[in-house]
């Protein structure tokens, strides 16, 4: 896998990691849960040719809207969508981009805490982390992201990854954060591949539909629709960090309608 050839100013911001150090629950309780939120925050991968992700209002308190769909014509894929950048080699930063709001497109996030229910399932914190998309390739806007799950190893005075839920095509695929392919700790070692149990998870979108995805998948599909969603094509080619714009679904009208997209201002974390 290819390191980066460019490295976007913003993505150097002092910033120190936490490394694999358990966050303690005042991350969680203190202003919504943002010192929590920015030592998980993920690393967005993008193929080249997809339609690229957008704010999804304007910081102002207006929705954007969505655009007409390609229903799987390669030739339409970005149709409507923010321009891409020059591609220049693997982990290209996607930022700067014309006609966006702000300088990097946004992740929205927010912080609950989750009782045990009755299957077993511990007490937890979780996070979601969500994007958004003027669409995919079969309907307008488009909502994409994971939820990560944090439990406590010392009866609630810190908390840890144990787990992230990621969003494929209306599935939540569950998985051991040990299992997340690659992490990394900071800006020291953000272009390392295939280091595990680190802060911050790198997840690929889906060329076509955008599912999330803790693997790359380049075999098969690169210009045609994927039959399953663990087929969508996707790579390391575009790259931003949610650490450097994380805007809490606070900002989104949970009346804003979507289409058949679910906004984060309306979900459910904790049965996710």
């Amino acid at each position: 896998m290819g390191f980066a050839k460019f490295v976007p100013l913003l993505l150097l911001a002092a910033k120190n990691a936490l490394a694999d150090t358990p966050i303690a629950v005042s991350d969680f309780t203190n202003n919504g849960g943002l010192a929590a939120a920015q030592a998980a925050a993920p690393m967005w991968y993008l193929p080249s040719g997809t339609c690229m992700p957008s704010a999804a209002e304007d910081g102002e308190g207006n929705q954007t809207n969505g655009v007409d769909t390609d229903n799987c014509n390669i030739n339409a894929l970005a149709n409507g969508c923010p321009v891409q950048p020059t591609w220049q080699g693997a982990n290209t930063f996607y930022g700067n981009v014309s006609g966006e709001p702000f300088v990097t497109i946004p992740t929205y996030w927010a912080s609950t805490f989750c009782n045990g229910d009755s299957s077993g399932s511990d007490a937890s914190y979780r996070i979601i982390y969500y994007v958004y998309f003027k669409k995919d390739t079969g309907h307008k806007s488009d909502w994409e992201g994971i939820v990560v799950r944090f439990t406590s190893p010392d009866g609630g005075n810190t908390y840890t990854r144990e787990s992230v839920i990621m969003e494929q095509d209306g599935n939540h695929v569950h998985i051991s954060w040990s299992d997340v392919n690659d992490t990394f700790e900071g800006d020291n070692d953000w272009q390392n591949f295939s280091q595990k149990n680190l802060d911050h998870g790198k997840f690929y979108f889906g060329k076509f539909h955008h599912s999330v995805h803790q693997d790359w998948y380049t075999s098969a599909f690169k210009n045609t629709c994927p039959p399953l969603s663990a087929d969508d094509y996707r790579n390391d080619d575009y790259q931003f960090w949610a650490y450097n714009n994380l805007r809490p679904v606070s900002v989104l009208n949970p009346n804003w309608v979507w289409g058949k997209a679910d906004s984060p201002a309306n979900i459910d974390i904790c049965s996710y």
